[in-house]
């Protein structure tokens, strides 16, 4: 997304990304944002909402500190209350990241469905979020999306791009399909090999959806095309031919 919308000068290098969640995906997430060369601004459990407050945000150090925390059942909560991390990052008790984490440029909902509210939404927009693809299931509310491609709309390439869940959070599926592959021919891949062909399934995935809505719903000149027909209606493609080659068709 941020490749085709710079057209190809910008990366995740630079970038502050904005997480919500601290489990298995938020903390993957976080970890790929890092290596990239992205900032990581903040995680979230059902508690409430940790907050970097310095330009450094969260490392991988950090991160793999967090996951020992839900390993043992703990909060977010007891990280911030340790001398070496209460001035550097700051726990909302009861709140969501998107309103608190100041200027950011993606957002990565990874938590739970519904977790961005349109009121949230519109604050990413005018906090600079210019990406936002969905970890989670149903991360944002119907309001949150018309908000997003009310703003696609409106402020065509500078507005914020949002990726759905059936499309951006496709790498879950896709890596237990690598898993059940590598089992059925009693073979192993090694990590960067599981990393790249993620990276290409993915990849394809965005290409897909890009192409269906440039096919199906013209964006008009300057706009970005909408993720959200493009990954609806090839979902519905791939599905109507699934059941047609199975006969399953009347």
């Amino acid at each position: 997304m941020i490749q085709y919308a710079s057209g190809g000068k910008e990366s995740f290098k630079g970038k502050r990304v904005a997480i919500s969640g601290s489990g298995n995906v938020a903390q993957y997430a976080a970890l790929k944002v890092i290596e990239l060369g992205g900032t990581v601004v903040s995680l979230s459990d059902s508690k409430g909402a940790l907050i970097a407050t310095s330009d450094a945000g969260f490392n991988a150090d950090i991160i793999n500190h967090i996951a020992d925390l839900k390993v043992n059942r703990k909060q977010l909560s007891e990280l911030s209350s340790k001398d070496e991390y209460k001035d550097k990052f700051n726990y909302l008790e009861g709140e969501r990241p998107w309103v608190h984490a100041g200027k950011v440029d993606v957002a990565l909902p990874s938590a739970t469905q519904n977790e961005v509210s349109g009121d949230e939404a519109k604050a990413l927009i005018d906090a600079g979020c210019k990406f936002i693809a969905e970890g989670s299931n149903m991360g944002c509310t119907q309001e949150a999306i018309d908000a997003f491609e009310a703003h696609r709309r409106e402020s065509k390439g500078d507005a914020i791009w949002y990726a759905p869940g059936k499309a951006a959070n496709a790498g879950g599926v896709a890596v237990s399909g690598l898993e059940m592959a590598q089992n059925s021919q009693r073979i192993t891949w090694t990590a960067e090999e599981v990393d790249q062909k993620l990276k290409d399934i993915m990849k394809n995935c965005f290409d897909n959806c890009l192409e269906t809505a440039k096919e199906y719903v013209p964006a008009k000149e300057g706009e970005f095309p909408s993720l959200v027909a493009g990954a609806n209606i090839a979902g519905f493609s791939k599905t109507a031919a699934a059941m047609r080659d199975q006969g399953d068709w009347w």
